[in-house]
């Protein structure tokens, strides 16, 4: 394939990023590969008290600048092209399938759901994007008959000017407002996940969120609202959980447009191994249950991992809560921790007094306010009774303590595993 890149022939690359790794290191390998540039450079931002002014100092007439998605389109005192899209330009050369999924919560696991049906059908897949893959690495290797499901971002989204051919939105709540100023504008950065299809493309939606069937409704696209009401057996399924079956209902209208069968929908669905991380079973110890739901940093994505918890695994005895403070409103989490009798916690740093002034007067579980895994787990191993859950799913962002969930859910293996 003979890309298109004369936009980078002869022009020195600025790569801006926070923390580039993969984003940077896809572009770098695929634009030194097929675009006569004379050179590459990696300028990483850490922190948020450092401008970007010093950018203005190259030559404009010389220099592509790329923008991964970790900084705001507003700090960017100088014309740049994203990651995204620039993806989203190379695909449409070799005339690639996208979809796109975005949503506040369980993007991963609809994504991942999505590109292993279609791959159980036979489909040509490659599943990129915020997931932690950079599409770029699958270029060479697609064709027209390929498909890419992506996983998008709120800040991959929000200065995209294209949108997938297929398309999803699973759910919108509160989050992320300190990186885009306020509530609206992250939605409308979600927004632009369809806000730019054509007629002959598909956004799929749950209609349960009012925003999105206002999108739906001046959509140029054509949509597909799923039925949440509509049963989904999971009963043989790895998968279990309300949310989930939210969720596998977008992948199957998502998938309908590559002919995929009921019957191939359902046993895709049944050979699907979930994500790490995500409702996990660890172990079970001095017969308590140890649960991974480690993604969970809202307090919607807690609530509904406690509701899917409870089902599948009885009581919870313990469960482990806190993060980085976003001004999260903990009055309904609280309250469904009350209604639960949970009678232990862990409340981790920066949310604790958050979560503690939430609570209602008259519920008095133990607490321990910790500032490592290995006590909180350590703690949990003796307070929560027998024949109960205890739960790992923070409602709060991770980075108070730990550099991503990753590393949270690890320790929290890691820890399990070492318990006598």
């Amino acid at each position: 394939m003979k890309w298109q890149l004369d936009n980078f022939t002869d022009k020195d690359i600025v790569f801006v990023g926070r923390g580039q790794g993969r984003s940077a290191s896809g572009v770098e390998t695929f634009l030194k590969k097929h675009a006569k540039v004379k050179s590459f450079q990696a300028v990483d931002k850490q922190t948020n008290d450092v401008p970007l002014d010093f950018l203005k100092q190259y030559d404009a007439s010389r220099t592509k600048f790329i923008k991964n998605e970790a900084i705001p389109g507003s700090e960017m005192p100088v014309p740049y092209i994203t990651t995204m899209q620039l993806f989203f330009e190379l695909q449409q050369q070799i005339g690639a399938t996208t979809i796109g999924i975005t949503g506040t919560k369980g993007k991963s696991t609809t994504a991942s759901l999505t590109a292993h049906v279609l791959r159980a059908t036979g489909k040509d897949v490659y599943l990129a994007g915020n997931i932690g893959a950079s599409p770029f690495t699958f270029l060479d290797t697609a064709d027209k008959d390929s498909i890419f499901v992506l996983e998008l971002s709120s800040y991959q989204l929000s200065d995209l000017k294209r949108s997938p051919q297929i398309s999803a939105c699973i759910n919108l709540y509160n989050d992320h407002t300190d990186w885009h100023g306020s509530l609206k504008s992250y939605w409308e950065a979600k927004h632009n996940i369809m806000r730019f299809a054509n007629e002959n493309d598909l956004f799929v939606y749950n209609p349960a969120f009012h925003e999105l069937v206002e999108w739906a409704k001046s959509a140029t696209c054509q949509t597909v609202a799923i039925n949440p009401e509509d049963s989904l057996d999971l009963s043989k399924a790895q998968l279990f959980g309300d949310h989930n079956r939210l969720n596998a209902l977008v992948v199957r209208e998502l998938v309908r447009p590559f002919h995929v069968t009921d019957q191939q929908f359902k046993d895709a669905l049944v050979s699907f191994t979930p994500l790490r991380h995500r409702m996990q079973f660890v172990a079970t110890k001095s017969s308590r249950t140890y649960i991974d739901d480690a993604i969970g940093m809202t307090p919607e994505s807690t609530l509904a991992s406690m509701a899917a918890v409870q089902e599948k695994y009885g009581p919870i005895g313990c469960l482990l809560l806190g993060g980085q403070d976003r001004n999260y409103d903990f009055g309904p989490l609280m309250t469904a921790v009350v209604a639960a009798k949970i009678p232990a916690l862990v409340l981790f740093p920066n949310t604790a007094n958050k979560m503690t002034d939430a609570m209602p007067s008259e519920y008095k579980p133990v607490i321990l306010r910790a500032k490592t895994m290995l006590e909180a787990v350590q703690f949990a191993s003796t307070q929560a009774p027998h024949g109960t859950v205890v739960l790992l799913s923070t409602a709060a962002p991770s980075y108070s303590i730990w550099k991503d969930f990753e590393e949270k859910g690890e320790q929290f293996h890691t820890a399990v595993a070492n318990l006598p």
